[in-house]
This record gives C-alpha cells, sequence and structure tokens, in this order.
C-alpha cells in the first residue's frame, strides 16, 4: 500500500497511530478490510464493533459477513455503508 506509507510520511506519526490504531480499507457498497483487530466486540449481519489495538470501530451495513478473520486482519464482506471511529472512553 504505497499511498498509505506516502500518508505515513507526510503525517510524521507516532509509532504508535501506525501501528496500533485503525486502519481500513473501504470498498463502499463492496466490502472492508481492517488491520490491528484485537476482537470482535460484537456481530450481526447489519452490523459489527471491532476493539482494536487502540480504541474501537464500528460498521454498518446489509447482509454482512465475516470472510476472514486472523493474524489481526479482518474482511468484511456484505454491503458495507458505514464505518465509524468511536470514541476512546477514559477509565
Amino acid at each position: 500500500m504505497r499511498l498509505y506509507e506516502e500518508l505515513l510520511a507526510r503525517l510524521g506519526p507516532e509509532e504508535d497511530l501506525a501501528f496500533g490504531g485503525a486502519k481500513v480499507v473501504l470498498y463502499a457498497g463492496r466490502c472492508a478490510f481492517f488491520e490491528n483487530v484485537k476482537s470482535i466486540r460484537d456481530f450481526s449481519s447489519q452490523g459489527i464493533t471491532l476493539q482494536l489495538r487502540r480504541g474501537q470501530v464500528r460498521a454498518e451495513g446489509e447482509k454482512l459477513r465475516i470472510e476472514r478473520y486472523g493474524g489481526g486482519d479482518l474482511v468484511l464482506t456484505g454491503k458495507v455503508l458505514r464505518v465509524e471511529v468511536l470514541e476512546e472512553k477514559d477509565t
């Protein structure tokens, strides 16, 4: 992903952002690819909430299916309509 590497170089992010944050590739209406996934918090055919190394992400759509999950990567297929980074709450 040359574009991702280019963006990181321009932003100059800390290692935590580059390797612990939300990284999502979205093909709107078709599928989404997530990196840095620690666990699946909840899942249905209309939505999924993922726990990342840092924070959470929620995707919503129709006829969603987990196509592949392992090694911190998750591929979600179906009609993906929305992806949202959820706010981190102080504990």
